[in-house]
This record gives structure tokens, sequence and C-alpha cells, in this order.
């Protein structure tokens, strides 16, 4: 499933996997919340927790990973640093963006982020 993220007027899609949590989070969509960035993604908590399996829970991120640390709910879009991040505990990886992120290297601050189901073309 594709989903995309409307961040400070940047369209990012997101290719979600199967995962508990990107399942869940797919069937709550679609959900508005703020983020804020800083020189290595755009951060921001949930309102509400997901389920996950122990197993998908990992150190670090690729970048371009949308992830959910369960302890505290917060989601990240990450856009750099993926070769220092196994030192961040607790990732469970929901997808990955589809596209360059260099756009979001642009932004500053907090802005209002929302999160939307698209429809995928069909494959010919």
């Amino acid at each position: 499933m594709r989903a995309e993220l409307q961040i400070g007027g940047v369209a990012v899609p997101v290719e979600l996997n199967g995962s508990a949590a990107a399942r869940a989070l797919a069937a709550r969509l679609p959900q508005a919340l703020s983020m804020s960035v800083s020189s290595v993604g755009c951060c921001g908590q949930l309102g509400f927790s997901l389920p996950y399996d122990a197993a998908d829970v990992h150190p670090g991120w690729s970048d371009g990973d949308l992830n959910y640390k369960p302890e505290g709910d917060w989601l990240a879009l990450f856009f750099d640093d993926e070769r220092n991040s196994a030192r961040y505990g607790g990732q469970v990886t929901l997808g990955h963006a589809v596209g360059p992120l260099d756009a979001l290297c642009d932004l500053e601050g907090t802005h209002g982020v929302r999160i939307e189901s698209c429809k995928q073309e069909p494959e010919r």
C-alpha cells in the first residue's frame, strides 16, 4: 500500500510494508499530526499506539525510512544520517519513501502533516 505525507508543502510518497504496525496505520488514514524537522528527518508524536511484532523492532534506519517508535508513539521520516543511526534503538520500519527527499532538507521548524492513502496505478 502506498501513502503520502504532506509536510510543509512537500509531498512524499511512501510504500508501506506488510508489518502489523504499517497495516494498523494504513487502516487509520487519513491522519494529521505535527512534525518537527531536524538534520536527520521529520518526527512527530501520533495520538495513538500502533500494534507491532517484537521481531520487527530494531536499531537505526535507512535514509528514506518511515519508522514508528513504540516508546512514545513517535513517527519519523528519515532523510539523513543512516550511517550513525544504529545508536537509536526501538525502531519499527513501516515503509520507505519512493523518490527523492532533497526538498525535506530545506524545511525548518514544525509543520502540520497530513498522511493519506494513495491509489496506486494498476500495473500494465
